[in-house]
């Protein structure tokens, strides 16, 4: 596979806590609580192997006076975060603590990890050749940031049990999508596959 890099897409408190922005604003959580014990199960191996872990956390700017600004798309897409959620600083905006610390971190401001963030560096850095995505959501930014990391010819690997996203029928849909520009594989597999 190369140097093999795992991707933790967006699993910030305000997208999968009960308490979280988007449960505040009628969005299920259910599928994504399901998948935490995988991606933590695939964390740790990696951490033993020392296959780098990048996560991916969307982060909404404000202004000096503390108004959001930026927010492009997802300003109509979800009107509620020009009003709360993802603030650098506080728990929202932060992976979930019943995952391992990821080791590095990268801001995102929309669908893609890749688009004016610092992903492309940080990956060039570490000499990545295949990505391996968890999180959410499936037809978010796992396979926006897919799709962009095939362009760069990155090698893809999705983790069928460990990503999820409010919309089982958009999630179902984004892995055959996900398994045209890549592989689609279970959390077991990968794990055989690394002799784990």
């Amino acid at each position: 596979m190369g140097r093999t890099v795992l991707m933790v897409m967006d699993m910030q408190g305000d997208f999968c806590n009960r308490d979280g922005a988007f449960a505040r604003n009628g969005f299920k959580v259910d599928a994504i609580e399901a998948i935490v014990p995988r991606i933590s199960r695939v964390m740790e191996e990696c951490k033993r192997r020392r296959i780098p872990i990048v996560a991916s956390m969307l982060t909404i700017l404000t202004d000096l006076d503390g108004k959001t600004m930026g927010l492009g798309h997802l300003a109509d897409l979800r009107p509620f975060l020009a009003q709360e959620g993802f603030r650098v600083g506080t728990p929202g905006h932060e992976v979930i603590p019943q995952l391992p610390r990821p080791d590095y971190e990268v801001r995102k401001w929309g669908y893609s990890a890749m688009y004016q963030t610092e992903m492309e560096k940080v990956l060039h850095a570490l000499g990545a050749e295949t990505l391996v995505f968890t999180g959410i959501a499936t037809n978010g930014v796992v396979e926006g940031t897919a799709r962009d990391a095939v362009m760069r010819e990155y090698k893809v690997l999705t983790l069928s049990d460990c990503v999820a996203g409010y919309s089982q029928q958009l999630h179902e849909a984004s892995l055959k999508n996900l398994a045209n520009i890549g592989k689609v594989i279970t959390s077991d597999e990968f794990l055989r596959g690394l002799g784990g």
